[in-house]
């Protein structure tokens, strides 16, 4: 158990350290109580409670990023009433509102209540008539630390500690306080182990304050290394035995997970348990345009890169129908997920990486597939590729090429022919079938940007040796690859270019789109 000594140490002194720092830059969500403000301060390993919303939603979060110290893109402030955790108001730089199918950016500094941005109880019926919403939603173990009024206040006694809420479904479990010196004892007397058995002889000389006081501290820890494991860990799928693995966002959680709603409470391991307790992380199958559900296994560890992974059947866990041949169809996988197919490997330092060669992103339907893009090709591509293309120029010594620079940089110079390279039925034509076939990645919504083509006509007409010529990176350049299945997918009616003389030629020509959510606008070419 002396493993995680120096994890759970680092932790202790990073979440105290920096949380002075959080609360000074305002950065932290804030929480009123008693007339007392506090900075609401959650692990980076956790969601924050309106990330939880948004996640037990299974929805995008509006806001964006507000600055290196706030990814979240938002500050909320809650009030503790009675026994339960409210909702007051949400601060955004940056956040989106919905018109229609497309999110636009506002880009205005605005506080707003709750109802502004749409959030509304899960399943609590409002108690108070004003705008305060109870955060029902949200499970875990939140550690504050005060926020004095003036100098005089920082001779307050909260100041010489950090307070932890123990919340359920938004309500109030326990609110303790736990002094800098308590704080330092509690480490000490359990720092050999890495649980507090609670059925155990009482430590701290049989003070059952202590006892509360240390067990909040292990649930806190326990809730912290339950999330961290579920962003950290992901999670393995095979289809016509390729191996790849479904691509984690954000603090997004194992797909298992979504069986439960993403509600930890709902898992039968979940981080309230005293003796076994994991995120479940599952190994999937796809067959015949369905995902499966293989096996699924607890991860109980609590270092980032030590895996204790123990099977659990899944009659078990899920208590689900089961096919004959031990898997479980995925019925409660709805919406669009991405497999990144890749190579594992470890690096220097031990740590894994993985590097990934093909994406699928797949749409899916209670656990059907309904539609699949790759990028940057399929399979099937590949494998025709590998037995060799059908397309070649004409006459490799007498290339010609259409006038543009960006296509120069990539495929040479060559001499410009008397007639370009035409699509039959011309641009209309062309035009209309890209406005029909648009992109599906929803990462493109109310994105607008440019893609070039590039690519060779030869003396018959037939297109191939496809290049993207323009110079995107990153989600840019991903997006010009879906571009190019598109492309590369439509009917290629070509009418080949000419020379001088009215001879066919082999010759570079290219595309460009205007990519406006989605939708491949003004196709053109030379």
């Amino acid at each position: 158990m002396k493993k995680i000594k120096f994890c759970i140490l680092l932790f202790f002194v990073l979440s105290f350290s920096s949380s002075m720092a959080w609360a000074v830059n305002q950065d932290s969500d804030t929480l009123i109580w008693n007339g007392k403000k506090y900075a609401l301060l959650i692990d980076w390993r956790c969601p924050s409670v309106m990330q939880v919303y948004y996640q037990r939603r299974d929805i995008k979060s509006p806001f964006t990023t507000w600055s290196s110290n706030n990814n979240r893109g938002h500050v909320a402030t809650f009030e503790l009433r009675e026994d339960g955790l409210y909702l007051l108001n949400i601060e955004a730089k940056r956040f989106r509102t919905r018109k229609g199918n497309l999110w636009t950016e506002t880009g205005i500094d605005t506080v707003a209540v709750p109802d502004f941005f749409g959030v509304k109880p899960l399943f609590a019926a409002q108690p108070f008539d004003d705008d305060a919403v109870l955060a029902d939603w949200f499970s875990g173990v939140i550690e504050l630390v005060y926020i004095p009024k003036d100098k005089k206040d920082r001779k307050n006694p909260e100041t010489g500690g950090n307070r932890f809420l123990y919340v359920r479904n938004g309500r109030i479990v326990s609110n303790l306080f736990i002094t800098s010196k308590e704080r330092t004892r509690i480490e000490a007397e359990t720092k050999h182990d890495d649980v507090i058995d609670v059925n155990a002889p009482l430590p701290f000389g049989g003070d059952r304050v202590m006892q509360q006081k240390a067990e909040m501290m292990f649930r806190h820890w326990s809730y912290i290394c339950f999330y961290y494991r579920g962003i950290a860990d992901r999670e393995n799928v095979t289809m016509n035995g390729h191996r790849g693995q479904f691509e984690h966002n954000d603090f997004d959680l194992p797909l298992v997970m979504k069986r439960f709603d993403n509600d930890p409470m709902r898992w039968v391991y979940n981080w309230e348990q005293e003796s076994f307790q994991g995120v479940p992380i599952g190994t999937w199958v796809i067959r015949n345009d369905s995902i499966f559900l293989v096996s699924v296994a607890v991860h109980g560890g609590l270092e980032p890169y030590k895996y204790s992974m123990t099977p659990v059947p899944l009659e078990i866990a899920f208590g689900d129908t089961l096919m004959d041949d031990g898997t479980l169809l995925a019925r409660w996988l709805n919406g669009e997920y991405v497999i990144q197919y890749g190579n594992e490997s470890v690096d220097d330092y031990g740590i894994p990486q993985y590097t990934v060669y093909k994406t699928q992103r797949i749409r899916v339907k209670n656990g059907v597939i309904l539609s699949s893009q790759y990028t940057p090709r399929s399979f099937e591509e590949d494998a025709a590729e590998e037995e060799g293309s059908d397309f070649a120029p004409c006459n490799a010594a007498n290339i010609w090429s259409v006038e543009d620079k960006q296509l120069a940089e990539v495929v040479g110079t060559f001499n410009a022919p008397k007639k370009a390279p035409s699509y039959l039925g011309d641009k209309p034509t062309l035009r209309g079938y890209f406005v029909t076939h648009p992109l599906t990645d929803d990462r493109v919504k109310d994105r607008l940007f440019r893609v070039r083509i590039g690519f060779m006509v030869n003396c018959k007409g037939e297109a191939g040796n496809w290049q993207i010529i323009s110079k995107g990176k990153g989600e840019l350049h991903e997006f010009a690859q879906m571009v190019l299945e598109l492309v590369k997918a439509m009917p290629q009616n070509w009418i080949p270019a000419e020379d001088k003389r009215g001879n066919k030629v082999d010759c570079w020509q290219y595309l460009e789109f205007t990519v406006n959510n989605g939708v491949l606008t003004n196709a053109n070419y030379k």
